[in-house]
């Protein structure tokens, strides 16, 4: 199976593909024709979130759960949480930082279907691969609003499968194309802040993971995973859950670093053994269990930014923190900028097969990315001469093609991701220079060789991106 550096660029792709590939001693001359030619995508992109059933994503049980998460949030206990949620963000000390009033409701709203889909997903009884986070989508006339949590990632496919660790499960995938850059199944005990007296943890815990790369794939690229509470003892893919955890979770993330070319895995799974099966929640306890979740995880969340992010004084790093299981590592911060500033992010992507730099509100709700640059990974950034990147973000487009997009907000939060770094690597210096300048100093404070694009060069870069997107819903 190729990996993502031996791809052939298509010669619509060569400067993005370029950026996949270590080194990056590329002349500026070569990065500027290759954005001059920038076309729409190649790929024919259906009306803007339109899934297909029959996808990879869009299986029937996807679509059944989909429905359910729908009518849970329309329901008086979830719709009567949600206000009270408002409310609470209303009072808290981020509601006076810029902007924030603004992007309160649609933040809050995004929070209430996370938890609307967290419902219906947590039944250990009755497990599925539920994609659980995600844009607004359609699966013909059913929407499903956005489900947004702290700061999830436009690059990832989200799935979650519920765990009991008295029972065992077999996980079952297939690469059917070019595989995410990164694929790994982190087992959870039980969800961040649902419960009122969860303690504020700098990390999520995580009893173990296992990523693609690692696992023993059959020549069809199918492979098993295997979850249950005894030691693997030779299982090469295997997660050990505990016998006393009934409600943890596999969270799954196909990491995109390629909207163009890379695709999630075929995946499904089923409960082989455990104690008996409860019956199934009904439909009004299932409103009730959400309107649960978000008044716990609601405020837990806003909590935890205080703790990491709002600390540290603006447009400075927040602190490299390692994945506890070792997939990765996360920076970050908060920024704020007026009008006529940018804050400028040199960052080294020390080899990791994907490097992400993402914008969210002060929330946690990711910007707009579909067709917007609220988000970049290495595939959509142009890299400096010497194999660095630099971001710029900004309340206006200032006409850099590594520009990102804060949705005509001042404030708000920056994170950077590293993963599947080479052995031993650390991440902890890897931001080389932070710093807000003024637009009109902008171009002395950047590289000589930074790419500069047209408003027609934007305009086509965004709509390869939209369609680019609409690979993941639709293939």
């Amino acid at each position: 199976m190729k990996r993502q550096d031996e791809r052939t660029p298509t010669p619509f792709r060569a400067a993005a593909v370029r950026n996949g590939r270590s080194g990056g001693g590329w002349t500026a001359a070569l990065a500027a024709l290759a954005l001059l030619c920038l076309p729409v995508s190649p790929h024919a992109a259906p009306a803007a979130g339109k899934a297909r059933a029959g996808s990879i994503l869009g299986t029937p049980e996807q679509i059944a759960r989909d429905r359910l998460a729908v009518r849970l949030l329309a329901s008086a206990p979830v719709q009567r949480e949600l206000r009270n949620l408002e409310a609470f963000y209303g009072r808290d000390p981020i509601a006076d930082m810029p902007d924030a009033r603004g992007s309160l409701k649609a933040a809050a709203a995004a929070a209430a279907m996370a938890n609307a889909v967290g419902a219906v997903n947590q039944d250990p009884d009755r497990p599925a691969a539920y994609w659980s986070i995600t844009a607004e989508h359609r699966w013909g006339r059913l929407r499903v609003p956005l489900a947004g949590a702290e700061r999830d990632n436009p690059d990832n496919v989200y799935r979650s499968i519920p765990i009991d660790g008295a029972a065992r499960y077999e996980i079952r995938g297939q690469v059917t194309a070019r595989p995410p850059a990164q694929e790994t199944f982190v087992l959870h005990d039980v969800a961040s802040g649902v419960s009122r007296d969860s303690k504020v943890l700098n990390h999520e815990e995580e009893l173990g993971s296992v990523s693609l790369d690692q696992l023993a794939l059959a020549p069809d690229g199918s492979f098993t995973v295997t979850v249950d509470n005894s030691p693997a003892n030779g299982r090469l893919n295997h997660l050990r859950s505990r016998p006393g955890d009934h409600d943890g979770y596999i969270l799954i993330r196909d990491t995109l670093a390629d909207w163009s070319s890379e695709n999630p895995v075929r995946l499904s799974v089923r409960r082989v053994a455990g104690p008996p099966i409860r019956p199934a929640r009904s439909e009004a306890r299932m409103a009730r269990l959400a309107a649960e979740r978000l008044s716990t995880i609601g405020p837990y969340w806003i909590a935890w930014e205080h703790k990491v992010f709002f600390g540290a004084p603006a447009n400075t790093l927040a602190g490299d923190r390692p994945r506890v299981s070792g997939w990765g590592s996360i920076n970050g911060g908060h920024f704020r900028i007026a009008d006529d500033e940018a804050l400028v992010v040199r960052v080294d992507r020390r080899g990791a097969a994907y490097l992400g730099f993402q914008l969210v509100d002060l929330w946690g709700q990711a910007s707009p990315y579909i067709d917007r640059s609220g988000s970049r990974t290495q595939f959509q950034t142009t890299p400096n001469a010497d194999g660095t990147y630099t971001y710029v973000v900004s309340v206006r487009d200032p006409g850099v093609h590594n520009w990102l997009d804060p949705n005509g907000l001042h404030a708000g939060i920056f994170g950077i991701r590293w993963q599947r770094l080479p052995s031993g690597v650390s991440t902890a210096d890897a931001v080389r220079e932070i710093r807000v300048v003024k637009l009109g100093d902008l171009k002395a404070a950047l590289p000589a060789e930074t790419v500069w694009v047209t408003p027609a060069q934007r305009r086509a870069e965004l709509k390869a991106r939209a369609a680019d997107y609409n690979r993941r819903i639709v293939n």
